[in-house]
């Protein structure tokens, strides 16, 4: 009998240790959220960070759709069980919806804990991924919010988004209302810190050494949240790597910067994936 996406996902368990999310202990299939793009080259699953969502990649997607099959998959970090929100236990969540999907091996493109995610990933099953792209990754160590005040307000909300954000023009009063709203929410709050938290305790430094597969690492100069001497580490641990950074930017590149996003990728994939891109 065919073994099922479930088992070759409590396969992996053993490779990432200490988690066990509440879907796949009950067997019950999660309810993937993506948005999706292009009709050739290559697939790319995009991986969001913390504070992050789908609209992360609404003005990079477009451009890369150009080239590849990009899909962006939302997190449940809000409405998932805390079980469910660890670093680890994305990984699997991700590896159940590439399997689901049969597209591997993939490209996976994340960014803060979507990179995290997406080395946890290729590190317990690396014969789902084809090339890695990070972009601001946690792992190493990075400035975290991996503990909020009681009732987080608009001050805290303005004081996060200017770490993040090096143009001030992307810190508009939409954005900042919609993270309000969030942490409006105490077990969204709650969530956030357990997933932030787990972050923070999972420290790659020992095991990137194992990272095979082409990686591209893009930076943004004025990050402070992972800073550019973090780009450094990981570009020095991970053997086969390429850092390529961009002046004017903060802790989100795809956000600030699209256009050179998009272009670096692409660069870097017509260079290092195994599938053909379309011709220009």
């Amino acid at each position: 009998m065919a073994k099922s996406i479930f088992q070759f996902v409590k396969d992996t368990l053993p490779k990432l240790g200490s988690v066990d999310p509440l879907w796949l202990k009950q067997e019950e299939v999660p309810d993937f959220k993506t948005v999706e793009m292009g009709t050739a080259g290559p697939e790319m699953v995009l991986l969001h960070g913390l504070f992050g969502a789908l609209s992360n990649w609404d003005a990079v997607q477009p451009l890369m759709a150009k080239y590849s099959k990009p899909i962006a998959l939302s997190f449940p970090l809000l409405t998932a069980h805390r079980s469910e929100v660890k670093v680890k236990s994305l990984a699997l969540f991700t590896e159940y919806f590439l399997r689901t999907r049969k597209m591997h091996p993939t490209t996976l493109c994340g960014n803060s804990l979507g990179g995290h995610v997406a080395l946890r990933l290729y590190l317990a099953a690396p014969e789902l991924v084809d090339c890695l792209v990070l972009t601001a990754t946690s792992g190493l160590y990075e400035h975290s919010v991996d503990s909020l005040p009681v009732r987080p307000g608009r001050d805290f909300v303005l004081e996060h988004m200017a770490k993040v954000f090096k143009n001030e023009k992307f810190i508009t009063e939409e954005a900042v209302q919609e993270i309000v709203t969030i942490l409006n929410e105490r077990p969204h709050v709650l969530n956030l810190i357990h997933a932030a938290r787990s972050a923070k305790k999972d420290n790659l430094k020992d095991v990137l050494c194992e990272v095979k597969v082409p990686t591209l690492l893009l930076w943004g100069e004025d990050d402070q949240v992972t800073t550019m001497e973090v780009a450094e580490m990981f570009h020095k641990l991970i053997p086969n790597s390429t850092l390529v950074t961009v002046k004017n930017c903060g802790h989100a590149p795809m956000i600030e910067h699209p256009e050179w996003f998009a272009d670096e990728v692409e660069k870097f994939l017509r260079k290092h994936s195994r599938y053909s891109l379309p011709s220009k």
